[in-house]
């Protein structure tokens, strides 16, 4: 333990930059993922939906005002038909609802005509109005139908009615796709984060391609220093900044939304298994490779390649054929395959193959210490 800790210390020495590169990476795609996702509220935002309202009955506007301005937040637009239909037609209101003359005495004697809606064009907006009028409209029939004809018990129920039941299903799904949304957000800048976690990882094998050349490196080997010992101690501090950078980030992910769809736990741990796999190859790459350059040009292509048949910055899918199989030999590509399951879903073999693979690497890594000591 005591000659871990004492390469341990000899690495973070050589390598004290690389936590603050971690950080200001963890920095980085947090204000990424706050920026993506702050410009699609704001896109929400700007498009909000205004309808337009022709009213021939005049006793129900404000009800109907009431419920679609501080309900469904939209915006109303008064006026004819006539005038309404123009703004229709240059796309300035989703939807025309008219009022029918006599609306309100038909609902109090317990059979309310319907509102009819008029649009053009704007499917999404005008599904959206319909499903919540259509609420609005069975709520109205069940006080119509309580009321009996009793005008003054039919105004004191629609005062005190609460929002029909079939709204929060609707906002359910509002929610969870708003909670899709972010996820991809999320993963899209783990994503990159997993380059850099590579990129990180390659100051280790600089770091022992730099010892052997100085000669540090045949001197430990010559010592009583077991090849566990060397390859642990070098690799800790890679994996302690890895997993700084990883649990910043989606610190600041889960505490500005919480309503993300993978547990932080099984995310995270995903992660450090990814992480210490980066750290483990880079620890491997530096003893097998004998020039700076052959490093540098290992250290760049892997997390490119790798990051992209892994499908870090896109989805790569097993109908792709060769190029899906070979996607396959990644981590990278378990743990995006991870990130992108739905909610609940069985990752075990997931974090199987990435468990693996970590234990994999570090067996090689032991080996070829052993052997050059040999």
């Amino acid at each position: 333990m005591r000659k871990i800790l004492l390469i341990f210390r000899y690495s973070a020495l050589r390598n004290k930059y690389m936590i603050i590169l971690a950080l200001l990476s963890a920095v980085l795609m947090s204000l990424f993922f706050r920026a993506m996702t702050n410009s699609e509220s704001t896109a929400e935002d700007y498009m909000t939906i205004k309808v337009g309202i022709d009213d021939s009955d005049g006793r129900m506007t404000d009800d109907i005002k009431d419920y679609i301005v501080n309900t469904l937040k939209m915006d109303v637009v008064e006026g004819s038909y006539d005038i309404l239909s123009k703004d229709l037609i240059d796309m300035q209101i989703s939807a025309i609802i008219e009022v029918p003359r006599g609306f309100y005495d038909s609902a109090v004697s317990g059979s309310p005509k319907k509102l009819v809606i008029t649009t053009l064009g704007d499917y999404e907006n005008a599904a959206f109005v319909e499903a919540y009028l259509g609420s609005y409209m069975n709520g109205l029939a069940v006080i119509s139908q309580a009321a009996n004809g009793d005008g003054e018990l039919f105004d004191k129920l629609l005062a005190e009615r609460e929002q029909p039941l079939e709204i929060s299903s609707v906002e359910a799904e509002l929610g969870a796709d708003e909670s899709a949304a972010a996820q991809q957000e999320f993963n899209t800048a783990l994503g990159f984060m997993i380059s850099i976690m590579s990129a990180i990882a390659v100051f280790i094998a600089n770091q022992i391609l730099a010892d052997r050349a100085l000669g540090t490196y045949d001197r430990m080997r010559r010592t009583s220093l077991k090849s566990s010992e060397y390859v642990i101690g070098v690799s800790l501090f890679g994996v302690i900044c890895c997993a700084v950078m990883l649990a910043a980030y989606m610190c600041f992910a889960y505490l500005t939304h919480g309503d993300m769809l993978l547990p932080f736990g099984t995310v995270f741990g995903a992660g450090l298994l990814l992480a210490v796999f980066s750290v483990g190859l880079a620890t491997t790459m530096g003893l097998c490779v004998n020039s700076e350059k052959a490093l540098m040009t290992v250290g760049i292509g892997y997390p490119v390649i790798g990051s992209m048949l892994g499908g870090a910055w896109f989805p790569i899918h097993g109908s792709l054929g060769f190029i899906g199989g070979v996607a396959k030999l990644f981590p990278q590509y378990w743990f995006m395959d991870l990130l992108r399951s739905e909610a609940g879903a069985d990752v075990t073999l997931n974090v199987c193959i990435l468990a693996v693979s970590v234990v994999l690497v570090y067996l090689i890594s032991a080996v070829i210490f052993t052997r050059k000591s040999a």
